[in-house]
C-alpha cells in the first residue's frame, strides 16, 4: 500500500473540467485529497471505512474491482472502475429479511483511490461546481446498473455477452487498430455474474462470438470489432435466443 496527497482536479479530468481555468490553479492548491493503493486480491473495505460515515467518499481514480453480493450458491456482481464514487458505509452487509446475503469486495486490478474525507468535503464547501461533479457520479453509477440490469434479462448468453462488452468497453476502453478494447481484466466467471449467467454458458457463447471478433487479450481485457454495434441490432432483430434468466 502506497500513499500521497494530490490535487483533487489532476487526479481526474473530468473533475478539472468542472471548474473554470482561471480558478484551477486556485482550486489545486486549495482541494487536496489524500489517495492510496490497494492490491488486487479480496479487500476488506468496510472493515477499513466502516467507520466513516461523515466522508463523501471514496472515488476510483484508476484500476477495476467488484461488488460482489451473494446468498446461499447465487452471486451478483457489480464492476466498479475509474471515476465511480464508493461508500461501503452506507451499508454492506445489513439485509435484515435474508441474514445469509453477503457484500464482497475483489479488486481485479491493483486501484487508486481519493479519499474524499471530512476535512475534503468542508474545503469543498468553497466549489459548488466541483461538488456536485462528484455527487453526478452517484448518478452515473445508477444508471449503469440498471443498464446491467437489463443486459441481464436480454434473451440468449450470447448477446448478453456481446452487449455487456460492448458498453464496458465504450465506457473505459480505447479504440485502437480497428477495434475497441476494454481494460477490465473480466474472467468468464465474472462475466457470468455481472449479466446474470453461469460460468459454463459464457465460456459457450464467447466461444461462439469469436466469429464476431470477440477475444480476451491475456493480461489485459477483451477486444471487440468497432462494428459490433451493428452486430448486436442484428442479434436482436433476429430474435433466434430462448430466455432464460440463469442459463
Amino acid at each position: 500500500m502506497s500513499t500521497s496527497v494530490r490535487a483533487l482536479i489532476d487526479l481526474d479530468q473530468d473533475l478539472a473540467a468542472a471548474v473554470s481555468e482561471e480558478r484551477r490553479d486556485a482550486a489545486r492548491r486549495a482541494v487536496r485529497a489524500r489517495t492510496r493503493t490497494v492490491e488486487r486480491g479480496a479487500w476488506d473495505a468496510i472493515g477499513e471505512y466502516g467507520e466513516c460515515a461523515d466522508w463523501m467518499g471514496l472515488l476510483v481514480i484508476d484500476g477495476f474491482l467488484s461488488r460482489r453480493t451473494s446468498c446461499g450458491e447465487e452471486t451478483v456482481g457489480e464492476i466498479v472502475g475509474p471515476g465511480d464514487l464508493l461508500r461501503p458505509w452506507d451499508h454492506d452487509g445489513e439485509y435484515p429479511v435474508v441474514e445469509d446475503i453477503t457484500t464482497s469486495w475483489q479488486v481485479l486490478e491493483e486501484i487508486t483511490i481519493a479519499l474524499l474525507d471530512a476535512k475534503l468535503a468542508a474545503r469543498l464547501a468553497e466549489w459548488p461546481a466541483l461538488t456536485a461533479a462528484i455527487l453526478a457520479r452517484i448518478g452515473r453509477r445508477d444508471r449503469w446498473l440498471g443498464l446491467r440490469l437489463l443486459v441481464s434479462q436480454l434473451p440468449g448468453v450470447e448477446l448478453r455477452v456481446l452487449y455487456f462488452l460492448w458498453h464496458l468497453a465504450e465506457r473505459w476502453g480505447e479504440a485502437t487498430d480497428g477495434v475497441l478494447r476494454t481494460p477490465a481484466p473480466l474472467t468468464h466467471e465474472h462475466i457470468g455474474e455481472l449479466i446474470g449467467a453461469q460460468r459454463p454458458s459464457v465460456s459457450h457463447a464467447v466461444g461462439a462470438l469469436r466469429e464476431q471478433g470477440v477475444r480476451r487479450v491475456p493480461g489485459l481485457g477483451w477486444e471487440m470489432p468497432l462494428d459490433t454495434p451493428a452486430t448486436i441490432e442484428a442479434m436482436l432483430e433476429e430474435g433466434a435466443f430462448v430466455p432464460s434468466a440463469r442459463p
